[in-house]
């Protein structure tokens, strides 16, 4: 079986991706590696790691996550940058199109029956079989790659996304729920209504816990990889692998290698790179 390895969010250190790689004896021509999004943006070098991503691109499988969206909503005009942006080198690169080109026909959702993994930035539906969710994350895809991804991408921006999937009221609020779901979500009730913020709900009574608790409890099947959730940190449980080890706030970077029976844990230690006020 060809070696492979999960990794968490690399936000554009390069520096601390490059020695992990090392320190595992990455070979790009026999192993495979797994990247569970947020590949920049906040670190200082975005353009290195997407060079790096981009030559290896047949041996790298790679879930898209809330920062590689809002980099493609920048390349695209969509957006403007934010206060923590630090995407200005890697959209000034003259090979750019050609990188945007592909992370825009990147997965939202992998599967690999063989390794019986599934891999999403940061979470699924726990009301989402995996065949369900699969189902969902295509929707996604397809208006990615679609010709007309721009304005799909512009209404992803243009209002909030509803909270639970039955508030939906169309399709375009549909698919801001998905996207929402796969890249952003952290907490979840009992009843599927979603908790968007970065920090911990205070609104207990209505039970929010960590969605993969109630994944995990709803779906018999499907192990998971998942990276975004800096503060919850590395969490190696029975079909789960959160792998956002907080990188770019100053602590490590994580690897595992998942063509095990159990998985194999690696770790970097990373600098302080984001700034501690930019959220």
């Amino acid at each position: 079986m060809t070696t492979t390895y999960a990794m968490g969010d690399l936000q554009g250190c390069y520096v601390p991706f490059a020695a992990l790689l090392e320190q595992v004896d990455f070979t790009p021509q026999t192993d495979r590696l797994w990247l569970a999004g947020d590949l920049v943006n906040r670190g200082p070098d975005s353009r290195a790691v997407i060079n790096r991503l981009y030559a290896w691109h047949e041996r790298v499988q790679i879930v898209l996550g809330n920062h590689d969206l809002y980099a493609l909503a920048r390349w695209a005009g969509i957006v403007a940058a934010k206060k923590n942006d630090t995407l200005g080198p890697l959209l000034a690169d003259p090979h750019t199109d050609d990188w945007m080109e592909w992370l825009r026909t990147r997965s939202l959702l992998h599967t690999d029956p063989q390794l019986g993994w599934s891999m999403v930035h940061a979470a699924i539906h726990p009301d989402w079989d995996m065949a369900s969710a699969r189902g969902h994350a295509d929707a996604v895809e397809d208006a990615l790659r679609d010709r007309h991804w721009r304005r799909f991408l512009k209404s992803l921006w243009d209002a909030p996304a509803p909270n639970r999937w039955e508030a939906c009221r169309n399709e375009e609020e549909a698919q801001r729920f998905r996207v929402a779901v796969f890249t952003r979500a952290r907490y979840v009730t009992a009843k599927g209504v979603f908790n968007w913020s970065s920090t911990a709900p205070k609104d207990t009574a209505r039970e929010f816990v960590p969605w993969h608790e109630r994944f995990l409890e709803k779906q018999t099947s499907g192990s998971i990889i998942c990276g975004h959730w800096a503060t919850q940190g590395l969490l190696v449980q029975p079909r789960l692998l959160a792998l956002d080890s907080g990188c770019v706030w100053g602590r490590q970077l994580t690897a595992a290698r998942i063509d095990l029976d159990e998985p194999l844990i690696y770790q970097t230690p990373c600098p302080m790179f984001a700034r501690p006020d930019s959220g």
